[in-house]
């Protein structure tokens, strides 16, 4: 066996440091020699960009402050380059370079940074490529068409009265926790058919959220532990003998979440008349095709808990947030919901899209506080260049949208909110694409609007909406969103 003295292993630890440390710096040193003001370094020993972030709360109570400065203050950046544990990471957000990223996917491919993916998401939509995400589109597609998110609308508006039947008036509530439930349950009801038993105290929907940001909260209660394992194995799915204590409970908790979902497609497959729904259109893909497993169908289900929950919630809570600073505005969209709508009775799926001003509104709620401003980072296959920028084999690619969406070139008076601007913008797909664009564009993004103003439309016919306090301080929770979950009071309006 190889023996090492106490001073070799300092030695040892000294060089894994320095290289940790010093390669990001002195690769970013070399990038900007080449490229000169067009580029922007954000490093730090380590923690890179979260350093900014930081900064962004401390002084402006804005974790993404410098993004949004960027055409005003650096409109010479053209690519801000970070350093993260693993090597660096580059950030475009010019319009000719998204959409070259963008209609190139081959050149990319989604990066596993996840705890525990493995076990609950990589084999949904979002992070598979080639073949595999041609094959779940496919499938997954037929439930978005039109005809099916007609169908969801009266679920969704027996929902929004439920929920908010239970508002404590004039009290600070959860406004984004309420939506999402809402949320949830229609995703659930849409792929199973069916709502699920409580687990541990709680409701089932409630019990998989809290896992889900427990698991992925790993990583920054317990930065060193996990980094540490990251940089020894090369991934997040790490081996048994690493999981500390707190992580297999965890883990544990999730198995029990999958084992119920596992014997609702169990039933199901046993049914002779099978409902219209995810599942049934899942299972007879997976008879048809080796490749798919029921882990597949059991983690497309939490990857659309994932992904439409958090964002579709966010963005309505973004929403609630711009109804309580521009109270003119609930008066303007209260006034355009009683000439189109008279009562929420009458929304429906022939009418639900033809008020063009509740449009312009999440238009520009989307444009100033989209819950996904940066997308998911990806890995580079081969080495290429984005327009004058060279990319390395193995290095890291991510998009920001901010830059475009508060360029005054693009929407004048950026800081404004302006829900008007709307009626005449004529804007470039690759300037405002809080959806993505291309083929991998949101799948359920029609299905989020709808549930936006299905939510907004309640809520202004039954509420006035109130900041709880004028400082609020936006940050990530995964998603953009503000810091105080209970940021937001409701008037019942007297009828």
């Amino acid at each position: 066996m190889f023996q090492f003295s106490f001073l070799e292993i300092v030695l040892y630890l000294v060089l894994i440091l320095a290289l940790l440390i010093l390669k990001p710096l002195f690769q970013m040193l070399i990038m900007k020699i080449k490229y000169g003001r067009k580029m922007h370094m954000m490093y730090f020993p380590l923690l890179g960009r979260i350093i900014e972030f930081s900064r962004g709360i401390k002084k402006h109570n804005d974790l993404l402050h410098f993004e949004k400065m960027i055409p005003q203050q650096h409109p010479e950046i053209e690519i801000v380059v970070s350093n993260t544990f693993l090597g660096l990471t580059h950030v475009f957000f010019k319009p000719e370079h998204i959409k070259f990223i963008l209609q190139n996917q081959d050149l990319y491919k989604k990066t596993s940074k996840v705890l525990f993916g493995e076990r609950m998401l990589y084999k949904g939509l979002a992070f598979q490529d080639g073949e595999d995400w041609k094959l779940a589109r496919n499938v997954l597609s037929k439930s978005f068409e039109f005809e099916q998110l007609r169908a969801r609308i009266p679920l969704i508006k027996r929902l929004c009265e439920e929920k908010f039947q239970q508002v404590q008036e004039e009290e600070p509530i959860d406004i984004i926790n309420i939506s999402g439930n809402i949320v949830g349950e229609v995703i659930t009801q849409s792929f199973f058919s069916q709502s699920f038993k409580d687990l541990n105290g709680k409701t089932f929907l409630s019990e998989l959220v809290d896992v889900m940001i427990n698991i992925i909260s790993q990583y920054r209660e317990a930065p060193i532990r996990c980094m540490t394992r990251t940089f020894i194995f090369g991934t997040r799915d790490y081996p048994n003998w690493t999981i500390a204590k707190v992580e297999q409970k965890l883990l544990a908790r999730l198995q029990k979440i999958k084992d119920m979902l596992s014997d609702s497609i169990k039933e199901r497959q046993m049914m002779q008349n099978k409902p219209a729904d995810f599942l049934t259109a899942y299972i007879n893909t997976i008879q048809q095709n080796p490749k798919l497993t029921e882990e597949h169908a059991i983690q497309q289900y939490i990857m659309l808990i994932f992904a439409g929950i958090d964002t579709t919630s966010n963005l309505f809570g973004a929403c609630c947030y711009a109804l309580s600073i521009h109270p003119e505005w609930q008066t303007k969209l209260r006034e355009e919901i009683q000439k189109q709508y008279g009562t929420y009775e009458k929304l429906n799926s022939d009418n639900i899209n033809i008020s063009s001003q509740i449009t312009n509104f999440i238009n520009e709620c989307m444009r100033m506080y989209t819950p996904v401003p940066y997308f998911i980072e990806r890995e580079v296959k081969q080495d290429h260049k984005v327009g004058d920028y060279f990319l390395k084999k193995n290095s890291e690619v991510s998009l920001c949208l901010f830059p475009n969406n508060y360029d005054p070139k693009n929407f004048k008076d950026p800081f404004t909110f302006d829900p008007e601007r709307w009626n005449q913008q004529n804007i470039d797909p690759f300037i405002f694409l809080p959806f993505s664009i291309g083929k991998r564009n949101c799948i359920g993004q029609h299905m989020a609007l709808m549930e936006i103003k299905c939510l907004l439309i309640y809520l202004l016919m039954n509420f006035e909406v109130n900041l709880t306090s004028e400082k609020q301080v936006w940050t990530f929770k995964f998603v953009y969103t503000i810091q105080d979950e209970k940021f937001i009071q409701l008037k019942r309006i007297v009828k």
